[in-house]
């Protein structure tokens, strides 16, 4: 079977996810807007004029891009081929493996995290964002753990509209419950008012490694307590979908008075 071309852009698949409707876990403005109008509701504050803005946020449909309803699927597998000893080499890096194939191969990888793309699409898509790269003879290669979002405008857009809706919606199931009650779902801040802004750079690498590491720990935690894993999968209890977030916050403060 010849191998997918690199210099050839894929089409994306006749599927649902480019229809006119929208498709499971997509996010548009209005959803948004909505959601924070409850928000200001519940908590006394007259949003009125945002409700003009979510009827006109109906016409701030854009595109989709067919992977993001895919992204949970597709950092599955990034993540499994970052910590599956079957496909990882001696020194326990993510190893260049076949396209197609026994384990270890990308196929497999794709049929183990359910990813109902066409195959070659999804390799070309990956590819164009930086996550992996195709390499002779018949060998790919990975080169990031988690979903690039932010590499293509149409996914940083859906990601920041999803990301806004589950917090919002953290901070309203918050509201409604109340805080010695193990309901509450964790949100704290840690907050400094005079920051030296010498020691940012120095922040932001703080706070992408121990983050990563701490996401990347959930990560591997929810993995082993998803009901599509061979051990629960006969399990009828519902699901629920989960994500857990970290975000550093820069504001300008006024220079110091002498």
């Amino acid at each position: 079977m010849a191998k997918p071309n690199a210099n050839k852009r894929q089409r994306p698949p006749s599927d649902a996810s480019n229809s006119r409707s929208n498709p499971p876990g997509e996010l548009i403005a209005r959803e948004v807007i909505q959601s924070l109008v409850d928000l200001f509701e519940h908590l006394g504050i007259d949003a009125a004029h945002l409700m003009t803005a979510t009827s006109k946020a109906a016409g701030l449909k854009f595109p989709p891009h067919s992977l993001y309803q895919h992204t949970s699927a597709i950092s599955e597998l990034l993540t499994t081929w970052h910590q599956d000893p079957e496909y990882l080499d001696a020194l326990g890096n993510p190893a260049s493996i076949k396209l197609r194939g026994a384990r270890p191969s990308f196929r497999q990888l794709v049929k183990k995290s359910k990813i109902e793309l066409n195959e070659s699409y999804l390799i070309s898509e990956l590819e164009r964002l930086g996550a992996v790269s195709l390499e002779e003879p018949d060998l790919i290669s990975v080169h990031m753990r988690s979903f690039p979002v932010y590499e293509d405008k149409r996914l940083a857009i859906q990601h920041t509209l999803a990301t806004l809706n589950g917090f919002i919606k953290t901070l309203r199931h918050n509201l409604d419950s109340t805080p010695a009650n193990s309901d509450q779902l964790f949100h704290r801040i840690a907050w400094n008012g005079s920051f030296d802004n010498r020691e940012i750079p120095a922040l932001k690498i703080k706070v992408k490694r121990h983050g990563q590491s701490l996401l990347e720990s959930f990560d591997n935690w929810f993995m082993c307590k998803a009901l599509s894993t061979p051990s629960n999968r006969k399990s009828r209890a519902k699901t629920s979908k989960v994500s857990i977030g970290i975000y550093l916050s820069v504001e300008p403060g006024k220079p110091n008075e002498r």
